[in-house]
């Protein structure tokens, strides 16, 4: 009798294992190449922009995605993590559409802050608010700076961008708000890199 409850009670053990094991399933989510594809159209390489890590609230620096549930209020998710850095998946968007956007540019991005220029155009951003939510979608400010090389002027900007979540909503929806307010700040950035770029003909 004794070991048949043993045998009961291990089998009861293995039965709920994998219950437990889909409870803490983790999933992971990029911010480059989620955003809406656009044709890239080829042309030859006129200069070059690095996009470096942006600077983030204390609070959004971390794996995992934090949701805005109202005003004062946000939940940390454990189980719905980003696959890379906030600060590294924010600067690979923005340099996806930026690459997107500038015809003749060659963008890339980094993981780190540079202190000396290593492009015609170096990049700084830093994100003021980003509030992401499962029901209302985005809401996304950034300041930036465009610092050109040899001596070159500063432009500087702000971009403040709503973007509603898809009709599919949950995570998958949030990220892809996520990344296609920052495909809308790339696209701001663009036409003042686009503008010194003419103003330089």
């Amino acid at each position: 009798m004794r070991k048949a409850r043993i045998a009961a009670a291990l089998l009861g053990g293995l039965a709920i294992a994998p219950a437990c094991l889909r409870k803490t399933e983790v999933r992971y989510y990029t911010l480059a190449g989620a955003a809406p594809a656009r044709p890239v159209r080829a042309a030859p390489v006129a200069y070059t922009v690095h996009v470096a890590a942006a600077s983030v609230p204390e609070a959004l620096d971390r794996p995992e995605l934090v949701l805005r549930l109202s005003d004062t209020e946000v939940a940390v998710d454990d189980h719905h993590r980003w696959a890379e850095p906030l600060r590294t998946g924010i600067a690979r968007a923005v340099a996806d559409g930026l690459a997107r956007a500038l015809d003749g540019a060659l963008v890339s991005a980094s993981e780190q802050r540079t202190t000396q220029p290593t492009s015609d155009v170096e990049l700084t951003m830093d994100v003021r608010r980003l509030d992401v939510s499962l029901a209302d979608g985005v809401a996304i400010e950034v300041a930036w700076r465009a610092r050109w090389a040899n001596d070159g002027p500063t432009r500087t900007g702000r971009a403040t961008v709503r973007q509603r979540a898809p009709q599919s909503g949950g995570y998958d929806g949030a990220v892809a708000a996520c990344a296609a307010a920052l495909d809308a700040v790339a696209g701001d950035i663009a036409r003042s890199v686009r503008l010194e770029v003419l103003s330089r003909r």
